[in-house]
């Protein structure tokens, strides 16, 4: 099975993550990133700008309900806010399940609305402000209500990429759509719309500028870059405010929100979408070098030390020909082993190669922090290999490899055409050299198949 399989993985399209401007949807589990309805505001793009304004619309609309007494019906049409589970977004691991907002947070909006008299008023700005008012509204929230009030868009968005790009679809009914004029929600119409091949149910596509891991306007930064400088006084302790004290501080305080609002929106230049992977600057990659060669070989907390500087390391500096797919533990007799495996999709003329050759549509690089390599940890990994893996797997190791399990990896590729490369430090370092140097880590990799192939007889 491929680990955190994607949408290419299942189906047989000609693009890869680089080429398309939408986040290629995960099958299992959600992208950890969420919409960010300011990147709507600040846009060019007035299409953008009039999405925002349905946003913002639609809460004048709940206002509106509330102040004129018919708080029941504000709450019914905020509980068909969802979720969208087809949009893939949100910050659970290893499910991609949507939840609605529930009546209990449904109750606490209109509780807020209703004792907030600018909120009343029509003058919420951007609906993340909600963050800053309302106990339970959280920064996944935000992304929730974005995606289910602008579901329509998000459906029209995906059918034309899915066209595009030639993603094979299936005739879905969208679900409910807000219907502006109207003020109701309503049944969408059938769509053209890609899916999941594991469990047939439908996806949306996300465009890639409209994500951000955490909204411009969110709680945290409110309460570290205006709240505990401006509000607090400044010879307080440093113990902080709870934050149902600092929402009903704003509350009774309106104006304190308001400006920082104006500060986020005069610097909204700033404001960018978040990349899927951002891989670390050259400075701090050489200080994680550092950190893993002055880290001991063997148990007692050395291991997990190695581990977490050698997946920084690799999983940034294979970027962008390698994607990083996952890092997980496994257990063979006991014995703990660290993998960091990376999506191949054959990027460079190499890394199809592998992918023809031997199947390799992952690889997989086991981390071992050990004095000297075994052959039994060459087995380990020979193991695991095969599937979606393929037949390519990396031992990263401290030391070069003796000549014995040399021989052993020489035999495994005779026997069963299994190619298992050996990294070591200075390979690692020899990497960090390159990237230096303006050139690509990738080919450290190149050169180490090189080195094992010419080990092979004949």
């Amino acid at each position: 099975m491929t680990v955190n399989p994607r949408l290419i993985d299942h189906f047989d399209v000609a693009f890869t993550q680089d080429d398309v401007p939408f986040a290629i949807p995960h099958l299992k589990e959600d992208i950890p990133l969420a919409l960010d309805p300011f990147l709507l505001w600040s846009s060019d793009d007035p299409q953008y700008r009039e999405l925002h304004e349905r946003l913002l619309a639609f809460f004048r609309h709940i206002a509106e309900l509330v102040e004129g007494g018919r708080e029941a019906d504000a709450a019914r049409t905020l509980l068909t806010c969802s979720e969208p589970r087809e949009l893939g977004l949100g910050y659970s691991q290893g499910t991609k399940r949507g939840s609605a907002l529930g009546p209990e947070l449904v109750s606490r909006i209109v509780h807020v609305l209703r004792g907030t008299p600018q909120l009343l008023e029509g003058q919420l700005d951007h609906i993340e402000e909600l963050q800053l008012f309302v106990p339970g509204v959280a920064e996944d929230r935000i992304s929730d209500l974005t995606g289910s009030i602008l579901r329509d868009f998000f459906a029209e968005y995906t059918a034309e990429q899915a066209q595009k790009w030639k993603l094979p679809t299936r005739r879905f009914p969208v679900g409910m759509v807000w219907d502006g004029v109207g003020a109701k929600w309503k049944a969408g119409r059938t769509v053209e719309l890609p899916y999941n091949p594991i469990d047939s149910t439908p996806l949306l596509l996300a465009p890639l500028n409209l994500l951000r891991h955490l909204p411009w306007i969110n709680y945290e930064d409110f309460y570290r870059s205006y709240f505990s400088r401006y509000v607090l006084p400044a010879d307080r302790s440093v113990a902080k405010v709870p934050k149902p004290d600092v929402l009903a501080y704003n509350r009774a305080n309106y104006e304190v929100v308001q400006r920082y609002v104006d500060e986020k929106e005069r610097t909204a230049a700033q404001c960018r979408p978040t990349p899927l992977f951002e891989p670390l600057r050259l400075a701090t990659l050489k200080t994680k070098f550092k950190k893993l060669r002055a880290t001991p070989t063997g148990a007692g907390g050395n291991d997990k030390a190695y581990e977490d500087a050698a997946y920084e390391l690799l999983s940034s500096m294979l970027y962008p020909e390698l994607e990083l797919a996952a890092s997980q533990v496994r257990t063979i007799s006991g014995v703990h082993i660290r993998d960091v495996l990376f999506y191949n999709d054959g990027k460079t003329q190499f890394l199809r190669d592998l992918r023809e050759r031997f199947g390799a549509r992952q690889l997989v690089f086991e981390l071992k922090n050990v004095a000297a390599l075994e052959t039994e940890h060459v087995n380990q990994l020979y193991r695991y290999l095969g599937g979606e893996f393929g037949h390519v797997g990396v031992l990263l190791t401290r030391n070069p490899t003796p000549r014995n399990v040399q021989k052993n990896i020489v035999d495994l590729h005779s026997a069963k055409r299994c190619a298992v490369i050996c990294f070591d430090d200075r390979d690692l370092e020899l990497m960090i050299n390159l990237l230096e140097a303006k050139r690509r880590p990738i080919e450290v990799l190149k050169k180490k198949y090189i080195e094992f192939s010419r080990l092979l007889p004949g």
